[in-house]
């Protein structure tokens, strides 16, 4: 079916070629970790009270940060220097960190 702009729609599942060509669900992941940092722009004392904050401009280890300016949860790999003004949040050293795991760790604490 397409669309009178000429783009390519499905009528019912909106699910991308990617989904359904990857084994191991690597979308519905990251879906997740952009509902949890939805969940934390909408509660940003969470942030504060739960979440260790880096404050000094040095590369940002391996692991899984929080970005409050952006709103977004993100997985780094390798050390990168962190955006200036940015204002990161570690949630967890292990990048490969479950995503329930990340979440009970931004919801409780420690």
């Amino acid at each position: 079916m397409t669309t009178p702009r000429g783009t390519r729609s499905a009528p019912g599942d909106t699910a991308s070629a990617t989904y359904h060509g990857e084994r191991t669900r690597r979308e519905v992941m990251e879906q997740d970790l952009m509902r949890l940092g939805l969940w934390l722009t909408e509660h940003p004392e969470a942030a504060k009270k739960n979440l260790k904050p880096i404050r000094r401009q040095v590369p940002l280890e391996p692991g899984v940060y929080y970005n409050r300016g952006t709103g977004m949860v993100e997985r780094l790999y390798s050390p990168q220097r962190p955006s200036l003004g940015g204002r990161f949040f570690r949630i967890s050293s292990d990048p490969a960190a479950q995503v329930d795991e990340l979440r009970r760790r931004v919801m409780e604490g420690r």
